[in-house]
Parts: structure tokens; C-alpha cells; sequence
């Protein structure tokens, strides 16, 4: 049976989907629902990262895959010259990697250089909702993974997010994600914050409303299950 979460935030929708993988163990098709994925509370998210089952710094290496806020703060005034510094940054890491081990990852660059033909995707759903006079509920979507670069039945390796998804619901917007293969001791909490903020994005350069966010997670699975439920354990909300 596919399992649903329903929670506030990010914090609290990894807060339960981990403690129903504690409980029933790793499994297939979760979804889990995030009805207000702005909302970050500073102290909450200080309660996870001082029981030290994950860093500051990996979740928002994590986070930055999905969307470089930091990166677009400092160019926001150019969406161009922020794609394009973005690429260029991701491929000076790529090659320093061996180096200084640079944890980089290119969803965001699937995003905005798909393919051969480097298409910007975002960039055309922002354009497409702008133009558009009526609004259009599930035609907004953007492919992560490629057959003509990724393997469709390698174990590992592959990008694990396949597919994002906006929604219009009247002035709002609605982000759907799915993952292959989802890890929630390292990735899943720096994912939902990355999604907030790609989503923030969207509806920032449409004026839109920001909805919630849905994540399918098809295999999930969950390591160092006794650390985990002690940070739960501790958590004061």
C-alpha cells in the first residue's frame, strides 16, 4: 500500500515520513505533502543539525542542487547571466572535484541547460505562464533525466528527482516532484528545502502565489535508523 504524509513544513514532513520508515521500514511509494513549504523555523532546523545526523553544510549542498538561492540573490537582476554563471561554476567544480572533493550536483543545471541542445526549461514555463491568458493546470513540467545521457536501468549513478511539475490553481502554484530513489538520512530534508526555494522562484518571476509541494518518492529508504529516531527523539515540536 503507498504511504501518505501530510504535514505543515519541510521540517515536520521529514520529522514524520521518517518516523513511518522507523516504524514500518523501507519501502515503495510514499507521498508525502507539504501544505507550507516556506516556512522554516531557524530553531527547529538547529535542533536537527545539532544532533549531528547531518551537516549545515550538507544540506545546503544538498538544497543548492535544486535551486542556488544564494547564487541567484547575487544576480537576480539578470536571469541570463545567472543561468550561464551557473554552468559555469558547476563545470569549474566538475574538474576540481578530484582535488578538493567539490560535493556539486546539476539538477538545477537539467533545469535551465537540458540536453544537447542546452533548452531552458524553467525559463520557458516562466515565460509560458506570463503569456499565457488562462491558466493551465498540468501542462508545466520539467524532465530531469534523459535516455540520451542516462541509463535507464543502472543501479546507481542515475539522477534520483525524474520529474517536476507546476501546477496552476487559480493565482497559485503547486510544485509536484518524483524520485526514483530517495534517501531521507542525507538527502530528502535538503531536497524539500530546495524545492521550496525553486518553487519560490517560479511564483516570485510569475507573480503567483506559492502553493504546496508534493514529493513521490518510489523507493525510499532510511540508514542508521536508531540514530535518527534519537534526534526525533529530541525534537522539542
Amino acid at each position: 500500500m503507498p504511504k501518505l504524509i501530510e504535514s505543515d513544513t519541510c521540517l515536520s514532513a521529514w520529522r514524520d515520513a521518517c518516523q513511518e520508515i522507523i516504524k514500518d521500514g523501507d519501502g515503495f511509494n510514499m507521498l508525502v505533502h507539504i501544505k507550507n513549504p516556506q516556512l522554516i523555523n531557524d530553531n527547529h532546523l538547529n535542533e536537527i543539525l545539532n544532533s549531528k545526523i547531518i551537516t549545515k553544510q550538507k544540506l545546503q549542498d544538498v538544497a543548492n542542487t535544486i535551486f542556488p538561492e544564494k547564487l541567484y540573490k547575487r544576480n537576480q537582476g539578470d536571469l541570463h547571466k545567472f543561468y550561464d554563471l551557473h554552468e559555469s561554476l558547476y563545470n569549474r567544480g566538475k574538474r576540481l572535484r578530484k582535488k578538493n572533493k567539490s560535493r556539486w550536483g546539476n539538477y538545477f543545471l537539467r533545469f535551465t541547460k537540458f540536453g544537447h541542445d542546452k533548452k531552458n526549461q524553467i525559463q520557458k514555463i516562466i515565460q509560458d505562464i506570463n503569456k499565457r491568458p488562462n491558466n493551465q493546470s498540468s501542462c508545466y513540467i520539467m524532465h530531469v533525466s534523459s535516455i540520451d545521457y542516462d541509463s535507464n536501468t543502472r543501479i546507481i549513478g542515475n539522477p534520483c528527482l525524474q520529474y517536476v511539475q507546476f501546477a496552476q490553481v487559480g493565482d497559485m502554484l503547486n510544485l509536484t516532484a518524483i524520485y526514483r530513489n530517495h534517501d531521507f538520512l542525507e538527502k530528502s530534508l535538503g531536497n524539500y528545502i530546495g524545492l521550496s526555494k525553486l518553487l519560490a522562484f517560479v511564483c516570485e518571476k510569475t507573480n503567483s502565489k506559492v502553493g504546496s509541494i508534493t514529493c513521490h518518492s518510489i523507493h525510499f529508504y532510511l540508514n542508521q535508523k536508531r540514530e535518527v529516531k534519537k534526534c526525533l527523539d529530541s525534537l522539542t515540536w
